[in-house]
């Protein structure tokens, strides 16, 4: 029988190959938990996607270490007899050792004497960076000693050499990304189902969260985004009280977490149960240029490629609405797209919503209006999982900004716009698996055909 944790033992292997070190030490912490200012309660904690990718683990306080003599250790925190009064016992280190494969597992309070048998070799801390200020904490209250050592260019070398690892998932995260692309299609298809006029904003991310608790995702991957009419234009929009009109557009981008893997899943809904004409318009754009996107997502296909097909197709079809005017190709290229598509067409997925290693080494980021929100620029390769999410907007202050209303004042119908300020937008997203024999659409069991959408739709009690 394979041992559960040989994966991750696996990956430490290719980190210590791809790491090249003869000497030196690395730290990777896992994190510290951070109070909310002015009361005793912290934050949810995260762990570092670095710690958890070479551990497993999501253990507040963990730190590991690695030199190319000795390997990787795990030094966990020890709790004082305070900390097991109102918190229990702590980290328990077989259950440590089981769940990580890792052979030295050791309290945290030999790091310092560790750290000490290495002094003056080059250090490098990849993992959370919060060991820098709070090393105390870490149990290294000698830390400015040791300071020295510390080699930022090797740190920043060995994080890019993570990411590098990280883009590929193997097939433990695949299944994990499945389950939680699974959780959140149905999260999403009971907002279809409830949606409905007089419902508020947070009280429809409740719905939706609550079907990720009930089916096993212990948070949501990312703060959830629920839209109605005109705030759908915002890109990130926390929801609010806003009750949905009859005839409002509903944007949901929500994903559930599980185990460390991250769903991440948008449909935009009627929230009175069917599309208007122009809607409908619209939303059908958005959809074929979803569509299409995905089935060109295989190996060897630049991502910014998908991109740029995109953004050419949504001005097409902007040019279709009589929207913009123009050839579509020239509009991509003096990007009066962007106003109406400001952002780039998805991202890499897995222990982060916006994953490690979108970017290939040497290719800088575009300052182009049209590329700057680009968040993935790369060859796509097997194993690779990344979202695909076009939309359009009518976002007010880039369609009322004189600047862009100046430079793009032939390109774009400002008469037409100016009358759809207050649409909101529409997104589509998906999770997709890229594979030597096609895209595999992690999330297809949400529901985002408009007649689909519509059927949906549970009659008002």
């Amino acid at each position: 029988m394979v041992p559960p944790s040989a994966h991750l033992v696996a990956r430490r292997e290719a980190a210590r190959r791809a790491f090249d070190l003869s000497r030196g030490a690395v730290l990777v912490p896992a994190g510290l938990p951070v109070v909310v200012a002015g009361t005793d309660e912290p934050y949810e904690f995260r762990v570092h996607p670095e710690h958890r990718w070479l551990t497993g683990l999501a253990e507040p306080g963990a730190l590991l270490a690695f030199d190319p003599g000795e390997g990787f250790v795990l030094f966990f925190p020890e709790r004082t007899e305070e900390e097991r009064v109102w918190s229990g016992p702590g980290p328990d280190p077989e259950r440590l050792r089981e769940e990580s494969g890792l052979d030295r597992i050791r309290p945290r309070a030999g790091l310092t004497e560790w750290l000490g048998a290495r002094h003056g070799e080059p250090l490098a801390i990849l993992g959370n960076p919060d060991f820098l200020s709070r090393f105390a904490e870490y149990d290294v209250p000698g830390w400015p000693r040791l300071w020295p050592a510390l080699e930022p260019d090797l740190s920043t070398r060995l994080s890019k050499v993570l990411d590098v690892l990280r883009r590929r998932k193997d097939g433990v995260e695949i299944a994990l990304l499945r389950r939680a692309a699974e959780i959140s299609a149905a999260g999403h298809a009971a907002a279809a189902e409830v949606v409905r006029p007089g419902m508020t904003e947070r009280e429809l991310m409740t719905e939706v969260c609550a079907v990720f608790r009930r089916l096993g995702s212990r948070r949501d991957a990312y703060a959830p985004i629920v839209a109605g009419g005109e705030n759908a234009s915002v890109l990130h929009f926390a929801p609010t009280d806003r009750p949905f009109a009859d005839g409002d557009l509903v944007l949901v981008d929500a994903g559930a977490e599980y185990g460390g893997l991250m769903g991440d899943v948008t449909r935009t809904l009627p929230a009175g149960g069917r599309f208007e004409p122009f809607q409908r318009d619209v939303y059908e754009i958005v959809l074929a240029v979803e569509e299409a996107a995905i089935a060109r997502a295989r190996p060897g296909v630049e991502y910014r490629d998908l991109h740029l097909s995109a953004c050419t197709a949504l001005a097409a079809g902007l040019v279709e609405l009589g929207l913009l005017r123009g050839n579509p190709e020239s509009l991509v290229e003096r990007d009066a797209h962007a106003l109406f598509f400001p952002h780039g067409l998805g991202h890499m997925l897995g222990l982060a919503t916006h994953d490690a290693g979108g970017y290939l080494e040497g290719r800088p980021r575009s300052d182009r209006f049209g590329l700057k929100w680009l968040r993935t620029d790369l060859p796509l390769e097997a194993g690779h999982v990344v979202t695909i999410e076009p939309g359009i907007y009518f976002i007010r202050p880039l369609l009322t900004n004189r600047v862009w209303r100046e430079r793009f004042r032939e390109e774009v119908a400002w008469d037409r716009v100016d009358r759809l300020l207050g649409f909101g937008g529409i997104r589509i997203e998906d999770d997709v698996h890229v594979t030597a024999a096609g895209p595999e659409v992690l999330t297809h069991a949400a529901p985002k055909r408009a007649a689909d959408l519509e059927a949906a739709r549970r009659p008002s009690e």
